[in-house]
This record gives structure tokens, sequence and C-alpha cells, in this order.
């Protein structure tokens, strides 16, 4: 994972308990952008299952699975930010 990544130095700072403050605005629109991405990702990961039961249903194994597993990958980072809104609140 990338050091400049700010979920990393967000999980870095927790692990140092080192916390941020935002301005009330900041955070704001801080919680409104988590809020729409983890919609984004959940939706993602909907979408994708049912591309790959569709797959999996017309024998196309291989490739149900790498939908599969990319819905998968969006449902983790959807319960990532899942957490780090229960962290803000």
């Amino acid at each position: 994972m990338d050091e400049e990544d700010p979920l990393h130095q967000a999980k870095t700072n927790k692990k140092l308990g080192l916390s941020v403050r935002l301005k009330p605005s900041c955070r704001k629109a801080l919680e409104n952008e988590l809020w729409e991405a983890l919609c984004k990702l959940e939706h993602r990961a909907e979408i994708l299952i049912a591309i790959s039961h569709d797959q999996r249903t017309s024998g196309w194994y291989e490739l149900a699975e790498a939908y599969k597993k990319q819905s998968m990958n969006s449902k983790a980072k959807a319960q990532s930010i899942r957490k780090l809104l229960v962290d803000l609140a």
C-alpha cells in the first residue's frame, strides 16, 4: 500500500494514537464523500455479482470467477469505508 494513501495514513495515525481535527465543514464534506463512495462501491459489487452469475449460467466459469473476485474486492473496500465512517461518528 502506498504511504501517500489517505487510508493508509489514517490507519497509521490510529495505530500511533494520533487523531486529526477537521473543521466541521470539512468533516461534513469528508463524510458526504465517504458515503457516496460507499454507495457506489456497494452498487458496483451488486452489478459485478449479477454479471458473474450470468457468466456462470452461460458456461463462462473463468470469467464468472473474475467478476466474482472484483465484486469481493469492491465489498472489501466498501467495508473499509464503512469502518472509517463508524470511526468518524
